[in-house]
């Protein structure tokens, strides 16, 4: 005899306005028995972050019935990266992909991504844990998104760009193909980047330049 094991419920960790975003997604999905959210912010806890999705506590997580499954929906990258982390042992990471994303059979997705309405994700594309492919982005043919890295809306990467771990490649922005952004890089929105950038650096314009440092 075969058995099939139910379908999850989700925890969405994260109830802001990302938050709902992931659970939109999760809902049309049909992938999960149900979503629940939570928010370490008390004055959330009993409200609903969309019609039907209640806001607990996490010390209430342990308590719901498996199975479960676990999105950390914080749009700050390294804080996304940190809930992942502290939250491991309650239920393992998994992505939300929109129905009407356009994802190629190839691509390669890590646990933990999101995957927005009418984004593009190209044939050999390899995105690590954690990555963000927001409304409308395209990550086209063999690029490389590292982990906690935030691809957003209307974002464009040509083919073969490699994005490193926990960059920001801003709204409306647009990356030529083999271009690599180093890790911790902020390109903002609107940006152009023709040239490779160093990690730890941010770049902005068309074409972007490296911004100046605040003096202390």
């Amino acid at each position: 005899m075969t058995t099939t094991s139910s379908p999850p419920l989700l925890i969405v960790f994260g109830a802001g306005g990302h938050g709902r975003v992931v659970v939109d997604a999760a809902l049309a999905s049909a992938c999960f028995r149900a979503v629940v959210a939570s928010d370490r912010n008390p004055s959330l806890w009993g409200q609903q972050l969309l019609p039907g999705v209640p806001i607990v506590a996490p010390e209430a997580l342990p308590t719901l019935q498996g199975p479960l499954a676990l999105h950390v929906a914080i749009g700050h990258n390294l804080v996304r990266q940190k809930e992942a982390q502290a939250l491991r042992d309650i239920a393992p990471l998994v992505s939300v992909i929109h129905p009407r994303a356009s994802v190629a059979q190839s691509s390669s997705i890590a646990p933990g991504c999101l995957l927005a309405a009418h984004c593009v994700v190209g044939p050999m594309a390899e995105l690590e844990e954690g990555v963000i492919v927001n409304h409308g982005a395209v990550v086209d043919h063999d690029c490389h998104i590292g982990a906690w890295a935030h691809i957003a809306p209307l974002a464009a990467l040509g083919g073969a760009v490699r994005v490193g771990t926990a960059s920001l490649v801003g709204a409306g922005s647009v990356v030529l193909r083999d271009v690599t952004l180093g890790a911790d890089v902020t390109l903002g929105a609107g940006g152009v980047a023709l040239t490779n950038m160093p990690a730890g650096q941010s770049w902005a314009g068309v074409p972007a330049r490296p911004l100046e440092r605040a003096s202390a």
